[in-house]
């Protein structure tokens, strides 16, 4: 449920920032071929030189470009106790979410202290590369700027050195291995530069944290890895916040007093029960489904509407769960949920149906989905946790229960 609003701009730009990166390989490519087939023309048509002294040196100088690129575009890493912000939309209230990704955990999931077995070891990353790669980017700077003077006579040496080996007049020849140098330093610099920068900085970081450990394990044998797990307790907590506000704005008389004194036996007293939650993106609902589960819960998920009413015709599920805007063979349909709550009802008329989705496709397709049969939509993981045991209680006692929005 990590797809963008209605609106599609979030989505458009994410999408064209990550075809932009992934494009860039390609861009560099065709500019480095580009540049050979430039030098094999000279060998080919006049003025006649050798061909594979000039692609070899081409392709000399181009690596030795990367090399100096690789050095200087090696990430560094941050010193020991430094803390990342979170990005700003990860920071808000909730209120500016364009995701359909709804608050992924209650504040039981929260504020229980026997959620996790245990906390991440720290280990220390060698780090020697980066220092080599600092010092030597400060020497060879140092030194640049103190011989700077003296590069293009140095310049002019070697290519005086390299122009005999094309076997053409010397001014020719001193031209066209001018035009390799700078050419091919210059764009194997690009590459080995912004490949370094952009891909091998992603590669470390996923390397440095399975070398620090930097996941937690939840009770049901799961781990999540720590920057995920505090992006979900962040949005828990406004959750929580946005739960007690309408608490306090509305009191439904005694509606809630079996759930509650449900919600007072113990776990292993509580009858069984069995769930089953459709979404795309399960990682999302981690804290939640851990939650249910520690209530004697058991939830199986589905990615997929097809696969979801499969395993509807397998087993008997108690409760389903759903979101709305979802991916579907390829195809992201934003009332995905709508589709699947009357596929469901034709199905299976009598079982209980949840919609969990984000504000946006709330406010576009809650009333649809609640035509089509579904008993609650709600964008809050308070509300979806009390909503599942008042429904599974009522279930129990056959009782019914008009379809409610929260």
């Amino acid at each position: 449920m990590d797809l963008s609003d209605s609106s599609g701009k979030p989505s458009k730009t994410a999408t064209a920032a990550v075809r932009k990166r992934d494009v860039l390989p390609y861009i560099l490519l065709f500019i480095l071929l580009a540049g050979l087939l430039a030098v094999l023309a000279g060998a080919l048509l006049p003025p006649y030189y050798h061909a594979v002294p000039a692609m070899l040196w081409s392709l000399g100088f181009c690596v030795s470009g990367m090399l100096l690129g690789f050095l200087f575009g090696i990430p560094r890493s941050l010193p020991s106790g430094t803390v990342n912000a979170a990005p700003p939309d990860e920071r808000t209230n909730g209120k500016s979410r364009t995701t359909d990704e709804p608050p992924a955990a209650a504040a039981d999931a929260v504020a229980s202290s026997t959620l996790f077995l245990g906390t991440p070891t720290p280990m220390e990353i060698n780090s020697n590369l980066v220092e080599v790669s600092d010092w030597l980017t400060k020497i060879i700077v140092g030194v640049g700027l103190i011989e700077l003077k003296s590069l293009p006579g140095s310049a002019r040496s070697v290519a005086a050195f390299i122009a005999p080996s094309l076997a053409v007049d010397a001014p020719t020849a001193m031209a066209v291995v001018g035009g390799i140098m700078l050419f091919f330093s210059v764009h194997g610099f690009l590459i080995g530069y912004l490949l370094t920068r952009i891909y091998l900085s992603i590669m470390i970081k996923r390397a440095d944290s399975l070398v620090k450990n930097e996941s937690v394990r939840l009770e049901s044998g799961k781990e999540i890895e720590v920057t995920e797990l505090s992006r979900l307790q962040q949005k828990s907590l406004e959750d929580m916040q946005e739960a007690v506000t309408q608490l306090l704005l509305a009191h439904p008389p005694d509606e809630g007093a079996a759930v509650t004194a449900l919600a007072s036996v113990p776990a292993a007293k509580k009858p069984a029960s069995l769930v089953l939650w459709l979404d795309d993106h399960p990682r999302n609902n981690t804290l939640l489904v851990e939650q249910l589960e520690r209530e004697n819960i058991k939830v199986e998920q589905a990615v997929s509407t097809r696969q979801a009413l499969a395993m509807l015709q397998q087993k008997h599920y108690a409760l389903f769960i759903t979101d709305m805007a979802r991916v579907e063979n390829g195809r992201r349909i934003k009332d995905a949920g709508v589709h699947t709550v009357r596929e469901v009802r034709q199905v299976q008329p009598e079982l209980p149906i949840i919609v969990y989705c984000s504000k946006d496709t709330v406010a576009s397709y809650g009333t649809e989905a609640e035509a089509a049969g579904a008993r609650v939509i709600t964008t809050s993981g308070t509300s979806l946790l009390a909503a599942i045991n008042k429904l599974l209680h009522e279930g129990r006692g056959d009782g019914a229960q008009p379809p409610a929005q929260a």
